[in-house]
């Protein structure tokens, strides 16, 4: 039991108490006065159940708005409230104390609110997650303790410190606390002039800021400290203040946050890469990610039961802390998280903020998003754009009074400035995958579960999906043309061109989703979970007919063939050599090899004594008509890569992530070979 969690019940570990009998007189006067004036509390705790009744909606209402800064510490009507009116009008009646058998005695009596519980925790010392998460099983011990004993002062001790557990299992209050405690509160200084909302935190350190750049040219320039220059700085300048933790703002403040609610520095070196590659982001890896993304919006209450049964296996005890009755439950309350930690990492941004209709995004000559200009933004002037408005947000639409910021508005400018401020990466898919690690690692495990959606999430579907694959066409056409062509003019009017072809970019449906938990890994390595691949089917009119396929095998009486056992009579008798080292050291798909529609001898499979296996396949995709562009994504993004093993990898991973039993492709010019991803039930034929 944590140290100090009971004050007025017990003087001492609750192990540590022993009978009556075996006390001293002066210490059985003492016992007999902590039970007596705990009872006493806990009665009084009881008493309050009428008005935590009838305030229970007013409370509610409220708490949900506090993580917002809109909640009062007294709601009219509430149940604190009603207590004060009553109190009022009865002065004899007792008030609430705020002592840990009082609340214990609200609880008890089965009518306190979370705002009743939450008012006590922000008042008490705050624990860590882990222990917070601990307290649950140990509440539950407690109580069937009290169950099993007959003794009345062991029951109101157990039944006690059962109850204050449970309050302080809580999720929100106590990693809330100590984000608020890694720096000075800020107050805010708006001015909104019709056109912009300027945003400054009453925290923000010019000469702090003025006192980085000059290092930083100086360093570079090899010149004194302390002198100032008022020109841009340089990219070579940036890189410099970013690889200095002593010098990279961001990183300062990033590394609090993430020890404060985490336990853990921020990692700078944070490895993200694929399985078998190097890539930090790729088609094989993210494909699966954006798949994900568009079955979770498409609310099937198949999806909802398996990624809810999945982060009950892998969060039990954080969705046993905060009765996480379902997904929409589970969603709900990872984002009303995100809000409220999002709003604290706001305040702790040591820049200002300028707030836009589109006009001062940081833009390059093509109309790609320039980061380089950002950064020097951030760092030279200690100001940051940030685009204003947009689709409403399902949960981040609340507005904080004090900015006149929606929460969604405020987690673009944390999510720019701490996924892309400290490492300095691009805002292109690559960047973007590098921004949801970086920025993954100040928020909670719950409000962690919203994030991922809204970044890593969307970025996926956007950038390795085949939603923009011909606008992507369309400016490699430009691009091409603008390399050759010979005039300015023509050169501005491509980039034009170009501008134009952005704008057309379709992004993710702002849809609040879960993904499924293994996708939250900043390490997540690539594939669908199995638990989806019921659910995970084809778009309609996609896949071929069914398939007839046939497998040669020196194994008799098989009844299915399996990819488990993939390559292992080609590895052995080593006709395939190049196949084995790139499906092996690429970590490609298993698979089963098939002739499609019939069986053809001359194929080094087909020689020696073997057996002849025939199969019906549905769900194959047909690779040489690619009807939904996976193929060509995967050409896309690894254009200009040296690395010819990498596109196989893609195109393969990308087929079996959505939902393709095994893709058909020629293996002559006359005949075609189906490669199947999952065991396929075969029977034997007799063949000449």
């Amino acid at each position: 039991m944590p140290e100090g969690l009971l004050q007025a019940p017990l003087r001492r570990p609750m192990q540590s108490i022993g009978l009556m009998s075996d006390l001293t007189p002066e210490e059985q006067a003492q016992r007999q006065q902590d039970v007596t004036g705990g009872l006493l509390d806990l009665s009084r705790g009881v008493s309050y159940a009428p008005f935590d009744l009838l305030g229970a909606p007013v409370d509610i209402v409220n708490m949900a708005l506090s993580p917002m800064g809109l909640g009062s510490e007294k709601p009219i009507f509430g149940s604190e409230h009603l207590i004060e009116l009553y109190g009022s009008i009865f002065p004899s009646f007792k008030r609430p104390e705020g002592g840990s058998s009082e609340l214990a005695g609200r609880i008890a009596g089965g009518f306190v609110t979370p705002a009743s519980i939450a008012a006590m925790l922000s008042k008490m010392k705050p624990m860590k997650v882990s222990s917070e998460i601990k307290s649950i099983k140990q509440a539950k011990k407690l109580r069937q303790k009290a169950a099993q004993s007959d003794d009345p002062r062991e029951i109101e001790e157990a039944t006690s410190a059962a109850s204050i557990l449970e309050a302080q299992a809580a999720p929100l209050t106590a990693v809330l606390k100590r984000i608020e405690e890694v720096g000075e509160t800020p107050q805010f200084v708006t001015k909104d002039d019709g056109t912009y909302l300027f945003v400054r935190p009453s925290t923000l350190d010019k000469p702090g800021g003025e006192g980085v750049v000059s290092g930083a040219k100086g360093k570079a320039k090899k010149a004194e400290r302390g002198v100032v220059s008022d020109s841009p700085l340089t990219k070579d300048e940036i890189r410099a203040i970013l690889d200095d933790p002593n010098l990279n703002s961001a990183y300062q403040t990033a590394n609090k946050i993430s020890v404060a609610v985490n336990g853990v520095p921020y990692d700078l070196n944070l490895i993200m890469a694929e399985k078998g590659t190097d890539r930090v982001s790729s088609l094989a890896k993210q494909g699966a990610i954006g798949r994900a993304f568009m079955m979770a919006a498409g609310e099937s209450p198949e999806y909802k039961a398996a990624v809810f049964e999945a982060y009950g296996r892998e969060y039990p005890e954080l969705l046993e802390a905060i009765d996480a009755k379902n997904y929409d439950d589970l969603l709900q309350k990872a984002y009303a998280q995100l809000a409220a930690e999002t709003k604290l990492q706001f305040g702790q941004m040591p820049i200002s903020t300028t707030y836009h209709r589109g006009d001062l995004d940081y833009v390059t000559s093509s109309g790609g998003t320039n980061s380089i200009a950002m950064l020097r933004d951030v760092i030279q002037n200690q100001n940051m754009n940030v685009f204003r408005g947009g689709d409403p947000h399902d949960f981040l639409y609340q507005v904080d009074p004090e900015t006149g910021l929606n929460m969604n508005e405020m987690f673009r400018a944390v999510h720019d400035y701490f996924g892309h401020g400290i490492k300095g990466n691009k805002f292109d898919a690559t960047g973007e995958e590098i921004a949801y690690g970086s920025h993954s690692q100040m928020y909670s495990p719950l409000a962690r579960m919203a994030m991922a959606s809204e970044t890593r999430g969307q970025n996926s579907l956007v950038n390795y999906s085949p939603m923009n694959i011909q606008l992507e066409r369309q400016l490699i056409d430009l691009s091409d043309e603008l390399r050759l062509a010979k005039t300015d003019a023509d050169k501005d009017a491509i980039r034009e061109q170009m501008k134009l072809v952005q704008a057309e970019r379709e992004y993710a449906p702002q849809k609040s989703v879960l993904l499924p938990p293994e996708m939250l890994d900043p390490s997540f390595g690539g594939g669908m979970p199995e638990y989806l691949r019921p659910i995970n089917r084809p778009e309609p009119g996609t896949a071929m007919e069914p398939v007839r396929v046939f497998h040669a095998s020196k194994q008799p009486g098989l009844l299915e063939v399996d990819p488990a056992y993939f390559g292992s009579r080609m590895f052995e008798e080593g006709y395939a050599a190049p196949t084995e080292r790139s499906l092996l050291s690429y970590g490609r798909p298993e698979r089963s090899y098939f002739f499609q529609d019939e069986y053809k001898t001359g194929d080094p499979a087909t020689k020696g004594d073997v057996q002849v296996y025939e199969g019906l396949l549905s769900d194959v995709y047909d690779a040489i008509a690619d009807p939904v562009g996976l193929v060509d994504v995967a050409r896309f993004r690894n254009r200009g890569s040296l690395d010819k093993g990498l596109f196989p990898k893609d195109f393969e991973q990308a087929i079996k992530d959505y939902g393709y039993s095994g893709y058909s492709a020629p293996m002559s010019q006359t005949s075609r070979a189906v490669q199947a991803f999952y065991p396929t039930p075969v029977k034997g034929v007799l063949y000449d």
